[in-house]
């Protein structure tokens, strides 16, 4: 993968921080924008397409939470987004993470680590797409488009909530750990992002309308994982 192909949108307003970060772009061979304002990014996303969006939580005039959701809501709905705060509360995360964050880094920011979370994103992002068709019931998953859908109605998911979906179903009736999901689905091990993947399991939960009516239960094994059973 050519790196120098892949932007990142970049916003924080602290311009020390900024400069460091960048730097670390340029190290890593990524391009970018940097914005100091929410707005500014969110004008830009208007016309001009990436690969990725790194976001501070804390922000003048619109917060990092309030952009998220605008992206999520108005521009681009499967822009991976990398967000990066002080704040490292479980609840914090797990705010973040629900209203459509990808990933969580707390600050401050380390190099190493940084790169490895950016290149688990953008190889999703810009991954080799598979022509393959996962469908069990009324569930199909076209990993060409990364588009599910429910007895032929597309369902509106984010590429990560697709990821696990897909794994799920392409694994029924085995157990699946977190920490396989999490090598799986985002690339990467961290003990901050256990909760990551039952956020994201829940929302697919929602999303799918999976309920034994469906045909289908995703069953929580204590400490391990989940394991996606059919409903006879």
């Amino acid at each position: 993968m050519d790196n120098k192909l892949l932007t990142i949108a970049y916003l924080e307003d602290d311009l020390e921080q900024a400069k460091m970060v960048i730097a670390w772009f340029e190290e890593f061979g990524y391009a970018y924008e940097h914005f100091t304002h929410a707005q500014s990014l969110l004008n830009r996303l208007k016309d001009k397409s990436f690969d990725i969006a790194v976001l501070d939580w804390e922000l003048p005039e619109m917060s990092g939470l309030e952009a998220i959701k605008h992206i999520r809501n108005t521009y681009h709905q499967n822009l991976p987004i990398l967000f990066c705060s002080m704040r490292d509360t479980e609840e914090d995360v797990v705010q973040a993470l629900e209203l459509g964050a990808d990933d969580y880094m707390r600050k401050p920011l380390l190099r190493i680590e940084l790169k490895a979370r950016l290149q688990a994103l953008l190889r999703r992002a810009r991954g080799n797409q598979v022509d393959s068709i996962i469908e069990h019931g009324p569930y199909r998953f076209d990993q060409n488009n990364k588009t599910a859908y429910i007895s032929g109605k597309p369902v509106d998911m984010t590429d990560k909530d697709f990821e696990v979906a897909s794994c799920l179903f392409d694994n029924i009736g085995r157990i699946l750990s977190r920490s396989f999901l999490l090598e799986t689905v985002w690339g990467i091990s961290s003990d901050l992002h256990t909760r990551t993947v039952d956020v994201h399991v829940s929302r697919v939960r929602k999303a799918l309308g999976i309920t034994p009516e469906s045909g289908f239960k995703v069953k929580t094994i204590y400490q391990h994982g989940y394991r996606l059973e059919k409903v006879e």
